[in-house]
């Protein structure tokens, strides 16, 4: 059962039982005021005769009647009947109207004893009366004077007001089941939204929330559910952020085995299948052993970089001629066959670099210029020392970009030719990554670019000078 069928039901029960209570509690006071007042009249009629007969000991049968006699014909309307007799022969002195109960000899005893009046409430098919008797002492004897009342208009009002109350049970309970059911969908109204906000939410979409303004709890539990929400999606935000710093990671380690892989399967090649000096070996050797150690070293690197996203890194004093000259002679495989020339120049000095992070920035720039240039071309790689670090610029005579791809290039998973790309294997992570390890030394990518003319990438690494 809905929970608004539940309110409709339970305010509508509320509402009739205190209405039946009320209402029966009411008609219960006025029947017994009213049936109190019958009683209280009838009581002093009988006091009234009472001492009208008492006025003088000395009357005797006749007078009694005809003193009865006279009341009744003067107030007809103070009882239904009257009767006078003597309480120890019961001899009857006078009798008019009706009398609906006879007394017993032990009603008589018990008035003799407790010297009161005896009230009854008698019944007599659709008729109800009061009947009130007593004891007179006229001296030489007792007398019992006994009065009938007619209360059946009191009944008769009573049932009168049952069946009004009955009718305006079923108007309450048919009213008050609308006015209830109205005021339990309106109460329920926020919970409703409440519940259809986290349907939404269970369905995906985190950026809503629900806007209740009721003023009251179901308004501070609307405020704790969107700040629950608001936990939910943020954490969700960071699980999808993590997930995504995962996936870089792995594209961009991916993409960084690539180029050195091919140096090294070359050179093991070249050992394997030609006799090589000594000399030549142990150089072919040097150069395996040196670029495994900086991939091992690299991947921790990339690791901490790109998923636990740490910045802390040390900054050592590095050779930038020498770093500048290692990336190029590991680039310099993937160019065969491709008529590329790849020149280098730099100031020969010393700046606050991370090595193996600034080698593959350099790594990654060639091979981006590599991939731009169609059929044969140069590339040229420049190191610049700076007062605050120094400045590294790949310079390539391929096939250029447009303005507007300039912008998103260094975007994750980003290639400007998705197809050529594709071909030659890029994921899209390599400016991307560049741009992360530029951010680390306190600097950044600027970009250069002319359609068909070619592309200039200037690498700023303002991690510290030597000078």
């Amino acid at each position: 059962m809905k929970f608004k069928y539940k309110v409709m039901l339970y305010m509508t029960a509320f509402l009739s039982f205190f209405y039946v209570v009320s209402a029966c509690l009411l008609i219960f006071v006025s029947f017994q005021t009213s049936l109190n007042k019958e009683k209280s009249n009838a009581l002093n009629t009988h006091r009234m005769i009472q001492n009208m007969l008492l006025v003088s000991k000395d009357m005797n049968q006749r007078a009694y009647q005809y003193t009865l006699n006279q009341l009744a014909s003067q107030n007809a309307s103070m009882w239904k009947g009257i009767r006078l007799k003597e309480a120890k022969n019961r001899i009857l002195y006078y009798e008019s109207g009706y009398m609906p109960y006879l007394l017993t000899q032990d009603d008589i005893q018990t008035m003799e004893e407790e010297t009161c009046c005896l009230i009854r409430y008698i019944q007599k098919g659709t008729s109800h009366f009061v009947q009130i008797s007593g004891l007179i002492d006229t001296g030489s004897t007792s007398l019992v004077l006994e009065i009938s009342q007619d209360v059946t208009q009191v009944y008769a009002a009573r049932e009168t007001q049952l069946q009004i109350y009955k009718a305006i049970l079923a108007f309450v309970l048919t009213a008050g089941s609308i006015g209830a059911l109205l005021i339990s969908e309106k109460l329920t109204k926020p919970i409703r939204q409440l519940s259809e906000t986290s349907r939404k939410i269970a369905g995906g979409n985190l950026s809503i929330r629900s806007n209740i303004h009721s003023g009251d709890e179901i308004e501070l539990l609307s405020r704790d559910f969107n700040h629950m929400t608001d936990s939910l999606e943020d954490n969700i935000r960071k699980m999808a952020d993590s997930i995504r710093r995962q996936e870089e990671f792995m594209g961009s380690f991916a993409h960084e085995l690539k180029t050195p892989m091919t140096s090294i399967i070359g050179y093991a090649d070249l050992m394997r299948s030609q006799a090589l000096t000594k000399e030549e070996q142990q150089e072919a050797a040097e150069y395996i052993f040196s670029e495994g150690q900086r991939l091992e070293s690299l991947s921790l690197k990339l690791l901490d970089l790109l998923v636990l996203k740490k910045r802390d890194f040390e900054f050592r004093p590095t050779n930038l001629q020498a770093l500048i000259e290692s990336a190029v002679r590991t680039t310099l495989p993937s160019m065969e066959g491709r008529q590329i020339r790849l020149k280098e120049r730099s100031d020969e000095g010393l700046c606050l670099l991370e090595p193996d992070l600034t080698k593959s920035l350099i790594v990654n720039l060639i091979d981006n210029a590599r991939k731009a240039i169609d059929n044969g071309g140069s590339i040229l790689v420049t190191g610049r020392l700076t007062s605050e670090g120094c400045e590294i610029t790949v310079t390539d005579t391929g096939r250029g970009m447009k303005k507007e791809e300039l912008a998103r290039i260094t975007e994750a998973f980003y290639r400007v030719d998705k197809s050529r790309s594709r071909a030659q294997g890029g994921a899209g992570l390599g400016l991307a990554l560049c741009q992360e390890i530029a951010q680390l030394h306190h600097g950044g990518l600027l970009f250069e670019s002319t359609p068909g003319k070619g592309t200039i990438v200037k690498a700023i690494l303002n991690g510290g000078s030597m000078k």
